[in-house]
């Protein structure tokens, strides 16, 4: 047969054609071995504790950090109701005791205020006299009252103002 203006006889082509397979099979056998104990080495490394798949491991992990944010923007939520609605609860109370009328009848009369975060809720005032006792109650919004209040109220607020920023504080 002639080739490249070269006559090359039929043997040597079948001869060399073979070699040339030969070789080609081989080195598809040795890429094959090498490429199966390559994915015997991943696998190993691509399975966690429990024996599972890499990508099942993964979506888990994924899965329990989706649950997690759900869970931490739900503790959020609560918490910001709690704050509003704990701004509405007592949170400082002051009381003092006097003397309304001076004399012997000791310190009898009282006044206590007791209020929010933003200083609303109520100052009650018992005077206490030999014949009678009265009390008194005065609404308090945002730290005024629509009521002229007596010294002795705007103390009882003080006192209340003092314990909540000492209890804050210590």
């Amino acid at each position: 047969m002639e080739i490249f203006g070269f006559f090359l006889p039929l043997e040597i082509l079948f001869f060399y054609g073979m070699l040339f397979c030969l070789i080609g099979f081989l080195f598809a056998l040795i890429a094959l071995i090498v490429a199966s104990r390559s994915n015997r080495r991943l696998k190993r490394v691509l399975k966690d504790e429990a024996g599972r798949n890499i990508t099942e491991a993964i979506v888990n992990y994924y899965k329990k950090c989706t649950d997690i944010m759900n869970d931490y923007k739900d503790a959020e939520l609560r918490l910001r109701r709690l704050e509003a609605e704990s701004k509405a609860c007592v949170k400082k109370v002051g009381a003092i005791r006097y003397n309304a009328f001076g004399g012997n009848n000791g310190n009898l009369s009282f006044a206590a205020a007791v209020l929010d975060e933003e200083d609303t809720g109520f100052v009650i005032n018992g005077v206490y006299s030999r014949q009678q006792t009265t009390t008194y109650l005065k609404p308090i919004t945002k730290g005024q009252s629509a009521f002229e209040l007596s010294d002795e109220e705007q103390e009882a607020i003080r006192t209340a103002h003092i314990n909540y920023d000492h209890a804050i504080h210590h």
